[in-house]
């Protein structure tokens, strides 16, 4: 695994390995996440084994609202949240698969600008394991032999963007719509009235 600093020569080389098919761990504005280009099959199944996961429901990270709009069908309630909280830490179901969102991280927003499309954002910790924040964390954790036991593919992301250790918060909340209604699947960092 790489590790790359998150400044504009890092992000560049996170951006070719995305647009080549590859798996990163990035910084967020909630915890660390693990990712990869959203529509690519290829990619879904190494995070799948990167984690030791079978569940392929996402989140996802796009660098606007627009940007979300070019892949995702919104009805008027989900644009409505979007303009509210975006960015920020409030994901929104956008299809059977995926839950969106904006957030306020500029190196993710940059990401998913340059690459062109929403990018896979589920934590960084193998399945069971608590939500990573600490970098320093996430490199034992591919380097550990028992870990290596876990997931049983020898699976490991490409790169790493190092921002050190992040302010632990609560992860996102994440809403579903139904009709102009929003149903709070996980309730996270956004208070939402439903």
């Amino acid at each position: 695994m790489k590790i790359v600093k998150p400044n504009k020569i890092g992000v560049q080389q996170a951006v070719k390995i995305l647009k080549n098919g590859g798996v990163i761990i990035y910084p967020t504005d909630t915890a660390y996440a693990l990712g990869g280009i959203f529509d690519s099959k290829k990619v879904t199944q190494k995070i799948l084994k990167i984690k030791n996961r079978k569940d392929k429901k996402f989140t996802l990270i796009a660098s606007s609202l627009k940007q979300v709009e070019k892949f995702f069908k919104l009805n008027s309630s989900q644009k409505k949240l979007a303009r509210n909280f975006w960015p920020g830490p409030l994901s929104i179901v956008v299809s059977p698969r995926f839950a969106v969102r904006v957030p306020k991280n500029r190196i993710v927003q940059s990401l998913a600008q340059q690459v062109g499309k929403p990018i896979i954002a589920t934590s960084a910790n193998l399945s069971g394991q608590p939500t990573l924040f600490d970098s320093k964390k996430i490199i034992a954790q591919f380097q550990s032999k028992k870990n290596t036991r876990l997931n049983l593919a020898g699976q490991k992301p490409d790169l790493l963007i190092d921002s050190g250790r992040l302010a632990q918060t609560k992860t996102s909340t994440v809403v579903k719509v139904v009709g102009n209604k929003a149903i709070v699947l996980r309730s996270g960092a956004v208070k939402i009235e439903s």
